[in-house]
């Protein structure tokens, strides 16, 4: 039976206990989300859920819905997303510099030990010691670089002979230390201890701006690719236009020919044109059947996917363009400049983080240390009395390593890279303002060739009817008309084409400057 002689004292064992139970109710934190902004050309499509996308395929498809399509199901789109959950994943663990952490180390022992006997020196004792014990540890690191360690015992460490020898005693050892370290230079204050966590926060950061110009560029190559299914279609169209305008003035050559009021050669210069004209039908056939293959391999669907696309009828409208206003929007909202801002945040915590590596270390610390040791009374083996040490101490610790070139040279990179990110970021603005500048002039300079070309097509169609009447008239020969027919052609594809260059440039212009240009 054993006497407490520090009856009314709080037992070292509780109170390591209850400081475990305040530090493990701290609240670890959520996994950090993206910000979305809805406002912007990036955001004005949602994807396709999983279970619309077979519905969506049996259908003609329009450009918005291959956008969608493309959000929800491009490769490299889903690359990106992967790289911004691992990031967030980073990030989320990075908080855990400023969370509790529990260790606990068992040990266990067993000696020997042979000693003289007291009654006769030439006979041997032989002892056998068992040693065990349970050591918790609590750790919690504050944003101020402040270490908090609690360590005690879980179990009562015993040290004790096995039960033949005499007499059988039994030690046991109740310790607690509590422990405060504070920097007071290196790894010192929220800035630098905090470096871990911000430096995840910029990284996610990044990715997400990553992950937005990832979107625009996949909107704009949607936009492009299926610009050029309407232009080889339209193609397609003219071509089978211009091979029955041929085939009805082979005919008519012909009709004259029997009619002894034309020739050979008119025969074989309409026949000619036809062959040329069936050769550009093929071509636009093969074209058509590869720009589909292009658009289902930008919106990630199977190669071998037959598709429909809706019958869309291109046109242009002016849309008024001012240079100011969407550079000044690209330098706000172009996600790569955006990544290159925070890029430089991210060098600066670096570099700080490098000078104050560079910095002595000197540590403040104050701990407290409780023991209470249990041992048998030598005068009354039944008994058992306890004895308890406490007590405080302070301390600093000062270390410099002298010639510490790695530190240095750690620190010049870190300088070196802010100033190369800054650069960058120069040189990035630079470039999306030439190409937003150069944007606008080519759009501006093929609304006036679609207005040119136009003419050229409504004087072609008139030359070319003119042309029929004189050869009905028998005052031309099918050469003026074959001419006619060409320059219409040719008229009718330069302006399609042009309208494919035109629209593709305004898409170039939403994923320059992230803003809704084309309603």
């Amino acid at each position: 039976m054993m006497q407490r002689i520090f009856a009314g004292s709080i037992r070292p064992d509780y109170l390591f206990l209850s400081c475990l139970l305040v530090t493990m109710s701290l609240n670890p934190g959520d996994l950090p989300g993206q910000e979305r902004d809805g406002g912007t050309a990036s955001g004005r499509y949602a994807p396709f859920k999983q279970n619309e996308l077979e519905t969506v395929l049996q259908e003609p498809l329009a450009i918005a819905d291959c956008i969608r399509l493309a959000l929800a199901e491009n490769f490299s789109l889903r690359v990106a997303r992967a790289e911004l959950f691992k990031t967030e994943a980073t990030q989320w663990g990075a908080a855990n510099i400023f969370h509790p952490t529990f260790s606990i180390v068992g040990n266990k022992e067993r000696t020997t030990e042979k000693r003289p006997a007291t009654t006769d020196p030439n006979e041997r004792t032989r002892l056998t010691f068992r040693n065990q014990s349970v050591v918790g540890t609590v750790t919690q690191m504050m944003p101020t670089g402040t270490l908090f360690e609690v360590s005690g015992d879980l179990s009562r460490d015993t040290n004790a002979p096995d039960k033949f020898s005499i007499p059988p005693t039994t030690q046991r050892n109740r310790q607690v230390i509590a422990k405060v370290t504070q920097p007071l230079l290196r790894n010192a204050w929220p800035n630098i201890t905090k470096s871990p966590l911000r430096t995840a926060e910029y990284d996610r950061q990044m990715q997400g701006q990553q992950i937005i110009d990832d979107q625009l560029q996949t909107i704009f190559m949607v936009k492009q690719a299926f610009y050029e299914v309407l232009l080889q279609r339209d193609l397609m169209r003219v071509n089978q236009e211009a091979i029955i305008r041929d085939s009805s003035l082979v005919r008519a050559s012909r009709a004259k020919l029997e009619a002894e009021i034309a020739t050979r050669r008119d025969i074989l210069s309409a026949e000619i044109q036809l062959a040329d004209d069936k050769t550009k039908l093929i071509k636009s056939q093969s074209d058509y059947e590869l720009s589909l293959d292009q658009l289902k391999q930008v919106m990630g669907v199977p190669i071998d996917l037959e598709i429909d696309i809706a019958d869309i009828t291109m046109a242009y409208s002016e849309i008024p363009l001012d240079d100011s206003f969407l550079i000044q929007r690209a330098k706000d909202y172009n996600p790569l400049i955006a990544r290159a801002r925070t890029s430089i945040k991210r060098s600066k915590l670096q570099a700080s983080v490098a000078r104050n590596a560079s910095l002595p270390q000197l540590d403040l610390s104050l701990s407290y240390t409780g023991n209470i040791k249990t041992e048998p009374d030598d005068n009354n083996p039944t008994l058992d009395f306890e004895v308890r040490n406490s007590g405080w101490q302070a301390s600093f610790e000062l270390s410099y390593p002298l010639l510490n070139r790695d530190a240095r040279s750690k620190r010049q990179i870190a300088q070196l890279t802010v100033s190369q990110d800054r650069d960058r970021l120069a040189e990035l603005e630079r470039q999306v303002t030439v190409d937003i500048r150069n944007v606008i002039r080519g759009t501006r300079s093929s609304i006036q060739e679609i207005k040119s070309l136009q003419r050229s097509i409504d004087a072609a169609q008139e030359k070319v009817d003119f042309a029929n009447t004189m050869f009905n008239l028998g005052r031309a020969s099918n050469l003026d008309i074959t001419d006619a027919q060409e320059a219409l052609l040719k008229a009718q594809t330069q302006y399609i084409q042009k309208l494919v260059d035109y629209n593709v440039q305004l898409a170039l212009l939403e994923s320059l400057t992230d803003q809704v240009i084309i309603q």
